[in-house]
């Protein structure tokens, strides 16, 4: 097992808790001075980053009236974000789903929320019905990440 040593010029305490500039940690990780890297709009204002998943398999998915694909509406409200954030969203699954289209759309953004529409991106014999119990059989679900304030 490699032997690891700290130059003497960082202050690195540990105590059930991390201190990155500070001999006393007040929290599991206290970083003492300014947080580097963190995301800023153009105007320099500070932007949370939250990101999330809808339940593999038991995505809560409804029909679309006409039985054109499915829709699910994706809470997000636990981000506690003011505005309208930029959502980035994929649909993942394990089957069929490189069949699909529409898994990377969010369809009326608020700051608690949004919605992704899938259909089959192209008719064919033989094809089930896209229906919610397909999606979850497949273990169809969105994932999420969403930046704003």
């Amino acid at each position: 097992m490699s032997k690891y040593s700290w130059p003497e010029d960082i202050d690195l305490t540990v105590k059930n808790k991390v201190g990155i500039g500070t001999s006393n940690p007040e929290a599991e990780l206290h970083v003492l001075g300014q947080l580097l890297g963190a995301a800023q709009d153009t105007s320099g204002t500070a932007l949370r980053i939250c990101c999330g998943k809808t339940p593999e398999g038991s995505t809560n998915w409804k029909p679309m009236s006409g039985g054109a694909g499915i829709y699910v509406d994706v809470d997000t409200s636990v981000c506690g974000f003011q505005s309208t954030p930029i959502y980035l969203v994929n649909m993942h699954g394990n089957g069929d789903n490189w069949e699909t289209t529409g898994g990377s759309s969010a369809y009326d953004r608020t700051n608690q929320g949004f919605r992704v529409y899938v259909r089959f991106s192209s008719d064919r014999d033989g094809r089930p019905n896209l229906t919610p119990e397909f999606a979850n059989s497949r273990g169809w679900h969105i994932q999420w990440l969403a930046i704003g304030n």
